[in-house]
């Protein structure tokens, strides 16, 4: 029998954000048969990976994971992987943010933090990224991690959010654009503003609605505008808006935007319908 523990800072029951929906439809996904638990990263021990090292361990996001638990991890051959849905070598999680709020490159693989990090991405059996785009930057800032253990995965949807998403996708649009209400410094919320008031677009603010509800608005909308200030990976809005038809006012930091799979919405659905195996398969295969 498999046995895996999904390690996170947050699951889907603390937050429902784009990494949390991601690791929850990947939890929901897992083969018949197969025995698993979940643990939020600050809780993880050395002692309780002594006492379960026949498990595999899927790390997602891992900021308040203790050093010490990476290190063990290292080197005492737990097997793990990770699936990284940002920029967790700085300590930002965002390079461009780390140049806004200090002035100068991020340099924090040279620091402490960062070489027990690059040390967990380079031991671990398999990376998971978000975009080519990431794990190239990935490739380029660790020195010790092997493209021939990285893969992207991309944002990964539950059949049952996929096939509402199909459902409502002919929904008759109105002339506004969608703009995400967010305190998070990386979406740009204020640009996207200024964007629409430069273009004339009539819009609207969105912020804090249910899951189902939110699709039904952008089913129900024009387009979406969405101008992060530094690079996000795969951002699930930009997906959910694409499979539901709306006309989407991107800039060069949705870092999938280019990739074959997102061309149309019929490639996005194609693509997205299959994660899951993909990601199960390599454990399972």
């Amino acid at each position: 029998m498999s046995q895996y523990v999904f390690v996170s800072d947050m699951f889907i029951q603390d937050y429902r954000g784009g990494a949390e929906l991601t690791t929850e439809a990947l939890i929901r996904s897992m083969p018949s048969g197969s025995k698993f638990a979940r643990t939020h990263s600050h809780t993880l021990t050395t002692d309780m990976l002594r006492d379960n090292a026949e498990f595999h361990y899927i790390v997602c996001n891992f900021a308040s994971l203790h050093d010490d638990v990476k290190l063990f991890m290292c080197r005492n051959e737990i097997q793990y992987s990770i699936v990284e849905y940002d920029y967790k070598f700085c300590k930002y999680r965002s390079m461009e943010k780390h140049l806004a709020l200090e002035n100068k490159k991020c340099d924090c693989v040279e620091k402490h933090a960062g070489k027990v990090n690059s040390a967990f991405y380079g031991y671990a059996s398999k990376v998971w990224f978000m975009s080519e785009a990431q794990m190239n930057i990935f490739l380029t800032r660790i020195k010790v991690l092997k493209s021939e253990n990285c893969e992207v995965l991309s944002s990964v949807f539950m059949p049952g959010d996929l096939a509402f998403m199909g459902a409502i996708k002919e929904n008759e649009k109105d002339g506004k654009y969608l703009i995400l209400g967010s305190n998070s410094w990386i979406k740009g919320t204020q640009d996207c503003i200024q964007y629409a008031n430069d273009n004339e677009l009539e819009f609207e603010i969105v912020s804090g609605l249910p899951y189902h509800e939110l699709l039904i608005k952008m089913s129900t909308s024009k387009g979406l505008i969405f101008l992060p200030l530094g690079a996000d990976t795969c951002p699930r809005f930009v997906i959910e808006a694409k499979l539901l038809g709306c006309d989407l006012r991107i800039n060069e930091n949705v870092q999938h935007k280019d990739e074959p799979w997102f061309e149309t919405q019929e490639s996005t659905a194609a693509y997205l319908a299959d994660r899951t195996s993909v990601f199960w398969s390599h454990y399972e295969g």
